[in-house]
């Protein structure tokens, strides 16, 4: 399963509910901006990923990602949005130069305010990356198949990009893409 459909399958509806919840929005407007946004932070990973040295700050962001809980822990994320912490420093380091683009993306195809916008990514960059730690522990347990981070992230932003249904999200992918090719 993709990277991106594991991260739906874990938040499921309670966690669409919560995401909901923190933004203030109905649970339709919280599946629109997934649709946007989890695409988009997995694009903005491969072209961070890509760069020189990118790769290893993924890594190392992925080294302090804590996987317990079934959300990668939704709960802690949301009580340390609402008490003033967040995951700025791990979105900054994991979207690197794509992150003005990636929230720009997300905001024109989830039509959230900019606020909500980055609510929503300062949430779901921590999931994102609880499931890749999540990944890469069950991969270091199996055969490994020689692909690095970067390899993945960017096999998985090109399948997001042929299933992108916004104009914004495809054409956000394809810019960050055609930088990592």
């Amino acid at each position: 399963m993709s990277i991106i459909g594991l991260v739906r399958q874990q938040l499921g509806s309670t966690g669409v509910q919560q995401i909901g919840d923190r933004l203030g929005v109905d649970p339709a407007t919280v599946e629109q901006a997934l649709n946007a946004a989890l695409p988009a932070i997995v694009g903005g990973m491969a072209g961070t990923a890509a760069a020189p040295g990118g790769e290893s700050a993924i890594e190392s962001a992925l080294g302090d990602t804590v996987t317990s809980g079934p959300l990668g822990g939704l709960g802690d994320i949301l009580g340390g949005l609402a008490a003033g912490g967040g995951a700025g420093g791990i979105l900054g380091s994991i979207l690197g130069r794509h992150n003005d683009d990636v929230h720009d993306g997300v905001q024109q195809a989830s039509g959230l305010d900019s606020e909500k916008t980055k609510q929503l990514l300062l949430i779901l960059a921590p999931i994102v990356m609880s499931v890749l730690a999540r990944r890469r522990a069950a991969s270091a347990n199996n055969a490994p198949d020689g692909k690095g981070m970067g390899d993945v992230l960017a096999d998985e932003a090109r399948g997001a990009q042929k299933r992108a249904d916004s104009p914004h999200i495809g054409g956000l992918l394809g810019k960050i893409l055609d930088a990592v090719q």
